[in-house]
């Protein structure tokens, strides 16, 4: 887990949106162009401690939560897909070219993934920085 700070620049309900500066471990981080690198800066996170637009707050990333989540995800889309694809390819339902049938049907399970997704397993609460504490309450 790391810790890093930012300043609270909107209030969404249960989230605020920050702005953070990259620190020295964001340097070597693999989520950096996901994180901070694409939005410049800018994150959406969890907001428990009820900070304000202008605070400096202190926020937590779990990568390790986030990292159990992505592999996850993406074991159970390969896991539908090959077995929508043998499914499709020696089954053949519809009697029609296995490779063709087999190729619809992977597709086919492959969407199934994105129902899958909503259960509280794959929740998206996990993949959000919480904020932790407020360091500096602006007035």
């Amino acid at each position: 887990m790391r810790y890093e700070k930012a300043i609270v620049i909107k209030v969404e309900g249960s989230f605020a949106h920050l702005v953070a500066e990259p620190s020295e471990s964001c340097e070597h981080c693999v989520f950096k162009e996901l994180c901070l690198g694409n939005t410049e800066g800018k994150l959406k996170a969890i907001n428990r401690v009820n900070a304000k637009e202008g605070d400096l707050v202190e926020f937590e990333i779990d990568i390790l939560s986030l990292n159990k989540k992505l592999i996850l995800l993406s074991s159970v889309g390969l896991i539908l897909l090959f077995v929508g694809a043998l499914i499709g390819y020696y089954i053949n339902p519809f009697k029609m070219n296995p490779s063709l049938s087999g190729g619809t049907f992977a597709l086919v399970f492959s969407f199934l993934t994105f129902p899958i997704l909503k259960g509280k397993r794959f929740s998206s609460k996990g993949l959000y920085p919480e904020i932790k504490r407020i360091i500096r309450r602006e007035k």
